[in-house]
């Protein structure tokens, strides 16, 4: 995992080039800072969550010629606004847009106030079988589909802080990210596929392993999420003969159990795992392990 927290835009330059590709930054702002979370998910494809000032970030044909890469970003912009200008166009930055970057030519970043995104990094011919060439991908807002909502709300719930990480885990995210993206790209060819079905389901309890101890997770929550409606998460839990909420009760008294292990107190383990009465929580904990949290710890 790779931290940075800066207050000058040569710091943010030597972040940025670790954390990304070799570049150059420049900004006005005189109370400049900026961060970033970063986190590798499988070998060369990281996710970073990125918050600045306002900055300009360029990589142009001298950095390129001493540095050259084969990557492709994609920037989900949260916060703010920005522009993508690459192969001579530009492309507007808006909370809830997402825009492609060649690092392999010369681009620039443009950001006039404080901003915030995740930028998925991969290499380049992880979606060269798209068929594209890739002056005509870059520097345009992509289209929001079923495929691309469903990605954002995906990079959305990794969690780059988090240090005690499983690799199995982080290895599926990249591969249902991959497999998003791809489905995302043919959006813009008209002739997108469905997402597979496999693959959203993978997608859906991957979100609810992260947030599981969140109480306002919820079968309604977890499908509004991923902009589907809750019969289709249901369904695509039932493949595996689950609901939603069983999964997610699961998944919170795993974390009870641990929770309990550790030596929490009954109370603690059940509001730190997402429940929201001490009860219920016993209850459900009894039914699936056989005996009650008190004589479990």
């Amino acid at each position: 995992m790779l931290h940075a927290e800066v207050t000058s835009p040569v710091e943010w330059m030597r972040a940025c080039s670790t954390a990304f590709v070799p570049l150059r930054v420049r900004s006005m702002d005189a109370q400049f800072e900026a961060s970033l979370e970063q986190v590798e998910l499988a070998p060369g494809v990281t996710l970073t969550s990125v918050t600045s000032h306002a900055s300009d970030v360029v990589r142009d044909h001298a950095v390129i010629a001493a540095n050259p890469r084969e990557d492709i970003l994609l920037s989900l912009h949260r916060k703010g606004g920005g522009a993508v200008s690459q192969h001579g166009r530009t492309a507007r930055m808006v909370p809830g847009a997402a825009v492609l970057y060649d690092a392999s030519e010369p681009y620039t970043l443009s950001f006039p106030g404080q901003m915030s995104e995740i930028v998925l990094q991969l290499p380049r011919r992880a979606v060269s079988r798209v068929g594209h060439a890739f002056e005509d991908l870059t520097a345009r807002p992509l289209q929001s589909g079923g495929p691309l909502r469903a990605l954002a709300a995906l990079a959305g719930s990794v969690r780059p802080e988090v240090r005690a990480r499983e690799r199995i885990e982080d290895e599926a995210v990249a591969q249902s990210l991959f497999a998003l993206l791809l489905a995302a790209l043919a959006v813009e060819r008209a002739s997108a596929p469905p997402i597979e079905g496999d693959l959203l389901a993978m997608a859906l309890r991957l979100h609810v392993d992260e947030h599981a101890s969140d109480p306002a997770l919820t079968p309604q929550s977890l499908a509004d999420a991923f902009h589907i409606s809750l019969r289709y998460a249901q369904k695509l839990f039932s493949r595996e003969d689950e609901a939603p909420a069983t999964y997610i009760r699961l998944r919170r008294l795993e974390i009870a159990q641990r929770e309990l292990r550790a030596g929490a107190a009954v109370a603690t383990a059940a509001y730190r795992s997402g429940f929201t009465d001490v009860d219920t929580f016993s209850r459900a904990f009894k039914r699936e392990f056989g005996a009650a949290p008190s004589r479990y710890r």
